[in-house]
């Protein structure tokens, strides 16, 4: 089993390295192409140098070889070795053999010196590897250093002359031109050597020139490279620790834009981001003011479903009406900053238990809450949490008074009213500001309902009591009629106990026991479990 390790390799090093990579590239291949172009330019000079050489001694060498003027060939071959470069030179006839003595140039202290004759015993032997095809006008081609040409420095050697040096050639360039006689007949051949050390020399120093120009030229893609490096890593990191910042909840995070390229760009685009997330996160913080987390965590999920509602549309909704009894007076009777704390740690209260049972704050007037259940979200057990959160919200109330009168402050109570039926919902207003609420005759009997309930009870209408009649207990009151109404409304009190100054005088201290409703005699709906009900 092979275990595979990932290193954590930075962008930085890996930006460099391909940099390099392609900076070795360009300058070993830009050094091999002008090495090979000047070589094959040195190359071309030299052939073309040996071809002329060589066609100059055949145009001479016509007769000689004719006559078979050995002296003046080898005159011929002698001369041509006062030309920069030449190695050696030979003349061969029409059989293919030296038909004079080859000169070689040995090094020596002078260019006369240094020319000497090969021995009489390379007259008339083969000595060319090359051979010129007919009808070709020259022939040439690199080639090792003859073995006559060695033999004749050995014998050089041998002889002890002053001055000698051991060549210095590797390569010799040959070149082949034919002896023509008036033109039309091909009567011997001319070989003239050229000394490639030359070329080998201006090659090596190419080569350090170029390779010194290379390797400074990798320096310097390196250095760049790695500055390059740091350059594009820099916003990135800023990148990282801004998303690390979102990650964390600092929507507030900016990155400072320091490139106007698609690094730049990013950021930009990070700083937008950041500040949509801001905006969504407040809006969603907003939202939640006014409907449960559990609502809005539901509206998120499926934004679609509630944009379908905020439309407009009618379905069947649990309105709640919720009022302090006689707080104006109260309220009179009050400092100005007291009446706002108060006003303001109650609805926090009465807010918490709405939302702690799903329901809707539709909006605040003065001291009276107006709640929806049902909407913009339905459950199947709407109605009870609406009537549920009524009889949390008076138990609340009494203990806040069992506290209140305990510290010679006024009691104070509320009248709730419920109604459950259609109604119009969505979003509804002006073009400037618009409100999601809800419309229609069962909005405003809840509204009566609650004008109804006296401090400490909820009201409800016929239709609540027939979906929760199972899971509290209710009085039943007189048929009442209300505005906007003919026929009159059949209307329920649920039983709950009423904290008064009275009643703490004759309790003791602390608060009574919390209060537990009696077990229903029927059963409500399947969902909601069991038939009996607890205030929280």
């Amino acid at each position: 089993m092979s275990i595979i390790l990932f290193v954590k390799v930075s962008i930085r090093f890996k930006i460099s390295g391909l940099l390099v990579v392609l900076v070795f590239l360009l300058m070993a291949g830009t050094g091999f192409a002008i090495i090979s172009l000047v070589r094959d330019s040195f190359l071309e000079e030299i052939k073309l140098r040996g071809i002329i050489l060589a066609r100059n001694i055949a145009f001479s060498a016509e007769d000689p070889l004719m006559e078979a003027d050995d002296l003046t060939l080898t005159t011929l071959t002698r001369d041509a070795l006062r030309h920069t470069g030449s190695a050696y030179a030979y003349i061969l006839d029409t059989s293919g053999v030296a038909s004079a003595s080859p000169a070689v140039l040995l090094e020596a202290g002078t260019k006369e010196d240094s020319i000497r004759l090969a021995k009489e015993k390379w007259h008339e032997t083969i000595l060319s590897e090359i051979s010129i095809s007919p009808g070709q006008e020259y022939e040439g081609m690199i080639v090792a250093v003859p073995e006559w040409v060695k033999e004749s420095y050995r014998e050089a050697y041998a002889i002890g002359e002053s001055g000698l040096q051991r060549p210095a050639w590797k390569e010799i360039y040959e070149v082949a031109v034919p002896v023509m006689l008036g033109g039309q007949k091909k009567i011997g051949e001319v070989h003239v050597g050229i000394d490639l050390t030359h070329l080998q020399r201006a090659s090596r120093r190419i080569q350090m020139v170029v390779g010194g120009i290379a390797l400074v030229g990798i320096i310097i893609g390196i250095l760049g490279a790695f500055g390059l490096g740091t350059l594009l890593i820099r916003p990135l990191r800023a990148l990282v620790k801004g998303v690390a910042e979102i990650a964390r909840g600092n929507f507030d995070y900016r990155i400072k834009k320091s490139t106007n390229d698609e690094i730049g760009d990013l950021t930009s685009a990070f700083n937008v981001m950041a500040k949509d997330l801001r905006d969504k996160v407040l809006i969603e913080d907003a939202f939640k003011r006014y409907v449960s987390h559990q609502v809005a965590d539901e509206i998120l999920k499926d934004p679609d479903v509630f944009a379908k509602s905020l439309k407009g549309e009618k379905r069947p909704v649990t309105v709640f009406f919720g009022d302090i009894r006689g707080f104006t007076t109260i309220s009179e009777q009050l400092p100005p900053e007291e009446v706002v704390a108060f006003l303001n740690f109650y609805l926090t209260e009465m807010t918490s238990i709405i939302f702690r049972n799903e329901g809707t704050i539709d909006k605040f007037m003065g001291d009276c809450i107006m709640a929806i259940f049902g909407a913009p979200v339905m459950h199947g057990d709407d109605v009870y949490k609406s009537v549920k959160s009524a009889v949390e919200i008076q138990k609340k109330v009494e203990d806040m008074n069992m506290q209140r009168i305990l510290e010679g402050k006024r009691d104070i109570h509320v009248g709730i009213g419920i109604n459950y039926g259609e109604a119009v919902v969505g979003n509804i207003g002006s073009t400037q500001r618009l409100e999601y609420t809800v419309i229609g005759d069962s909005v405003n009997t809840a509204a009566r309902l609650q004008t109804l309930a006296k401090p400490g009870e909820v009201v409800v209408s016929d239709s609540v009591y027939h979906e929760v009649k199972g899971f509290f207990d209710f009085i039943p009151m007189e048929p009442v009629t209300v505005k906007g109404k003919a026929k009159a409304l059949t209307v329920w009190k649920i039983k709950l106990p009423i904290n008064t100054i009275e009643t703490v005088r004759v309790q003791a201290s602390p608060p009574s026991q919390p209060y537990t409703q009696p077990k229903p005699e029927s059963k409500g709906p399947e969902n909601l479990g069991t038939p009996s009900y607890q205030p929280e």
